[in-house]
């Protein structure tokens, strides 16, 4: 696939458009400057041997979960076969500075092990927006910010819609809104995504970064990843990945929770990659359209996984977001 062009910035027409319709919505483009793929000097948690993952119970069995930092608690839900050991853990140690930070592994994933018998056979996106709220609600919090990364952020919208009370606020990174104004995944990069096998490494860094950032992400995304004591994600089971990639399938059918989204009064955050070829930053584009509180930062030279591409500036900037 071509790479997706680079972010145009918002012309005063627009903007005033956009008043006009008496929305609070803008966009921009923001630079992070140069990437900051490997080498980092900088805190990560899971050097902490008190950082571990424990289970709070939801209602359809253990959810797998690690905390850390201090601040105002900052939940995480992350994506389409990803486990919590799938984030950056120079990401999180900068999150972690401001925040109490709460990352968490979906429905049949990691420790969050299927629960024979209690576990549906079918669940969507709605589902693991439940299991999200029972972290919250299993860890005593009030609320929390919320950030959701691609399925993460359908999970996290969903969430905010279900569960307003316990959303303070919602950050949306690469993702994509509900209902056919979306732009799904392409059939190309579903497989991909999907692989497994010697090659399959490789092909994913292909579609999770730009041409130009993919050989250091090679060398240092494994080595990045966050891995507390005595946790291994074990293998997504394909009948897992199989039952998120239906819920995704739904997720973009869903006009109920579009038009819920258009009445939301969530103050959210949108951030997209310019060269994201997994989910186009055309859907950011929409989701800003369709959440009336909603501020949208396009990343000129960011593809999908930008948490691994620029860890620290991204984290400065939801932190600037969250702490408003």
């Amino acid at each position: 696939m071509k790479p997706i062009p680079l972010a145009r910035v918002v012309s005063s027409c627009f903007a005033i458009a956009t008043l006009a319709l008496a929305s609070a919505a803008f966009a921009d483009d923001v630079s992070f400057g140069h990437d900051q793929l490997c080498g980092l000097q900088t805190a990560r948690p899971d050097r902490n041997a008190a950082v571990q993952v424990k289970t709070v119970q939801g209602r359809n069995g253990p959810i797998g979960y690690a905390r850390f930092g201090r601040g105002t608690p900052l939940l995480l839900i992350t994506g389409y076969r990803a486990t919590l050991g799938e984030w950056n853990a120079y990401f999180l140690g900068e999150l972690a500075k401001h925040h109490d930070v709460i990352v968490f592994d979906n429905r049949g994933v990691g420790r969050s092990a299927i629960v024979e018998g209690r576990f549906g056979p079918d669940y969507g996106v709605r589902d693991m927006a439940a299991d999200a709220a029972d972290v919250i609600a299993g860890l005593k919090l009030q609320r929390a910010d919320v950030v959701g990364w691609s399925m993460g952020g359908m999970i996290a919208q969903q969430l905010a819609l279900d569960a307003r009370e316990k959303v303070a606020s919602l950050t949306l990174i690469a993702t994509a809104p509900p209902g056919p104004q979306a732009v799904p995944l392409t059939p190309e990069v579903q497989q991909v995504l999907s692989s497994s096998g010697a090659d399959a490494f490789g092909k994913i860094m292909g579609v999770l970064f730009p041409a130009d950032a993919v050989a250091d992400a090679s060398k240092c995304f494994v080595g990045d990843m966050f891995a507390p004591r005595d946790y291994k994600g074990r293998p997504v089971p394909d009948a897992v990945a199989a039952q998120q990639n239906q819920a995704m399938t739904r997720w973009f059918a869903d006009s109920a929770a579009a038009a819920a989204l258009r009445r939301s009064p969530m103050r959210t955050l949108i951030i997209a990659g310019a060269n994201d070829e997994v989910l186009a930053d055309a859907n950011a584009r929409r989701l800003e359209q369709m959440i009336p509180r909603a501020r949208l930062d396009v990343v000129v030279d960011a593809g999908h996984a930008l948490m691994f591409q620029y860890p620290i500036e991204l984290a400065r900037h939801i932190d600037a977001f969250v702490s408003k």
